[in-house]
């Protein structure tokens, strides 16, 4: 029997289409049309797969398949919402965000947070100086702005659930301020009470659960990540 991957679509009225999954939470694919980010789809939950197993959490797929299979991609729910569905542009509300987040889940949750982390901090090692200002197309972000953004973003994800977050010290460089950001978040999101597991806060026109907070930091960091990868690819091609 074929495992199925289910796939949650935000679509856009000015076009654009996001595919979100819940088992694991995060980004799987997107593009133009639908069709486009479904026909990304596979590539991409190999992709998926091959993250779990390196971190040793493909108990995390509710339905598992075996390395070199593709799943069944089934489309469990679409939101549709005006403007453009892009990357940067995200604003759905799923019902499964609204399901309470159970605390068995959240040591598998937490664990995806620090892998990406990790994978993000190769980085440090990897980018020359001259790297950090650069930017691939004059209307996207230095690869600088990129990091600055994710920190930023690990506190701006927190500041729609809690009003009441600590001020922290003045970060040296921007890998101390991700550091600083993601220890906050891991302490918010590994204490959650069970209020916080359940409850739906609206800020911004947004409804926000604890469910659609690890949905939205392991999509942000995945994005930012590809771009900051890609971005990295291009200058050391047209470095000296």
């Amino acid at each position: 029997m074929v495992a199925k991957l289910k796939v949650y679509a935000e679509l856009g009225s000015e076009g654009g289409c996001i595919l979100y999954t819940f088992d694991p939470p995060g980004l799987l694919s997107c593009g133009d049309t639908p069709d486009e980010a479904m026909a990304a789809a596979p590539r991409e939950a190999a992709r998926l797969r091959r993250f779990l197993a390196d971190c040793g959490r493909l108990d995390l797929l509710a339905e598992p398949w075996k390395d070199g299979e593709t799943p069944e991609i089934v489309v469990a729910e679409t939101v549709r919402r005006r403007g453009k569905s892009t990357r940067g542009n995200t604003r759905a509300t799923f019902k499964r965000d609204l399901e309470p987040v159970r605390p068995k889940e959240v040591p598998g949750l937490l664990a995806i947070l620090e892998h990406q982390r990790k994978t993000l901090w190769t980085l440090k090692d990897r980018l020359p100086a001259g790297a950090y200002g650069f930017k691939s197309l004059p209307r996207r972000m230095t690869i600088q702005e990129q990091l600055t953004h994710i920190a930023a973003c690990d506190r701006w994800y927190l500041s729609r659930y809690w009003r009441d977050l600590p001020t922290l010290r003045r970060a040296k460089d921007v890998w101390d301020k991700l550091a600083l950001n993601r220890e906050l978040a891991v302490e918010r999101l590994g204490h959650l009470s069970p209020e916080d597991r359940a409850a739906a806060r609206t800020a911004d026109g947004q409804v926000w659960t604890a469910r659609k907070l690890f949905r939205r930091f392991m999509y942000h960091e995945r994005f930012h990540s590809d771009a900051i990868e890609r971005d990295l690819a291009l200058f050391l091609k047209g470095a000296p």
